[in-house]
């Protein structure tokens, strides 16, 4: 598993009380996430974030702020999707449980 699972990038810096509270519930649901609200351009961030092999990159702006959603980028993929934040947790919380074993 990834030491950082999730990283949670702001866009603008209007955006980055919400990044805090998704990674709050992130972090909630048992997943290890991480902010990253340095005062960088958004592709900056999402590539260095990907060359260091972070699986999952949420990216969130002032649109994703009002609709209370999240953009998922995942590593290896081009396409990003947008997804609400309860489908987010639902799906990280998930993947991030250990394997059962069976």
């Amino acid at each position: 598993l990834a030491p950082r699972q999730v990283v949670v990038a702001s866009i603008v810096s209007d955006a980055d009380p919400f990044v805090h509270e998704v990674v709050a519930a992130l972090k909630k649901a048992g997943v290890r996430a991480e902010a990253d609200v340095r005062n960088e351009k958004i592709n900056y961030k999402v590539r260095e974030h990907s060359v260091g092999k972070v699986p999952v990159i949420l990216a969130i702006g002032m649109q994703e702020v009002e609709a209370r959603t999240v953009s998922v980028r995942r590593l290896g993929e081009t396409r990003t999707e947008t997804i609400s934040l309860e489908a987010a947790l639902s799906t990280f919380g998930f993947e991030a449980l250990p394997p059962s074993g069976n």
